[in-house]
């Protein structure tokens, strides 16, 4: 009894710990991260009890690297969702119409990809970032889109209510899924040992198909694809994955 007792109390140490880490994680990114959750301005992830979870890539299209993505993508049957830079759109409009074609959901993810820019915090620069995007994937592929990612996490008051008005949500990401695939130099295998041993239901994975490392994160996702539909857990995009769950 004395045992179970001691075992029953650490467990719920280490969870209190853990909760409070993550309370203090969301203060640290923004007074009113906590607060933007609970009112769904800012999805990190959603409270669900089914093996489900989103699969998002940042910085594309690359004419390399994003199909290389989208093949491993393919092998598995997975939707995912493309959070995409404006300039490296509008270069890439065939890209693009084929990336919707195959089903996958396109964000906004600014044009200039400039986080010195965004620090302003300027409505013009967040009007005009948010605008040229939205109409290089509308006229390109149809899909209006929903969700903007902010470059480099910039959050603000400002920005996150003009976001909303349009309305579009800021698609953040759980933080535990950084995998930090965009290092040079990281392999296949380490992005998807990160992915596997952090996974949990409701989760927002974060990868980067245009970064310089973007071959290895293909891999990685076909690594980390194998093994977790294996034990059960589904893809969805981003937006599906907020309709299935309240967001935490």
């Amino acid at each position: 009894m004395i045992i179970t007792m001691k075992r029953r109390t650490l467990g719920l140490f280490f969870a209190g710990i853990f909760l409070l880490g993550l309370g203090s994680y969301n203060m640290a990114l923004h007074p009113s991260m906590n607060q933007w959750e609970q009112e769904q301005k800012v999805i990190t992830s959603v409270s669900t009890s089914e093996k489900v979870v989103a699969l998002t890539f940042d910085d594309g299209p690359d004419a390399e690297t994003t199909p290389a993505v989208l093949d491993s993508l393919a092998r598995h049957n997975v939707k995912a969702t493309f959070f995409v830079v404006g300039y490296r759109a509008e270069k890439q409009p065939m890209l693009l119409k084929t990336m919707a074609a195959l089903g996958h959901e396109l964000g906004n993810h600014s044009y200039s990809h400039n986080y010195s820019q965004f620090k302003k915090n300027d409505i013009a620069i967040f009007q005009s970032e948010i605008e040229l995007t939205n109409t290089i994937i509308r006229v390109a592929t149809g899909q209006t889109p929903t969700l903007f990612r902010p470059p480099g996490g910039y959050l603000s008051e400002r920005m996150v209510e003009f976001v909303n008005q349009y309305p579009m949500i800021v698609a953040y990401w759980t933080w535990q899924q950084d995998a930090k695939d965009w290092q040079s130099g990281k392999k296949g295998e380490a992005i998807a040992r990160h992915v596997v041993a952090n996974i949990r239901p409701g989760q927002i994975i974060i990868l980067h198909d245009g970064a310089v490392n973007g071959l290895e994160t293909a891999r990685g996702v076909d690594l980390f694809l194998t093994q977790l539909i294996g034990d059960g857990y589904r893809f969805v995009t981003m937006s599906e994955l907020i309709q299935m769950g309240k967001t935490e």
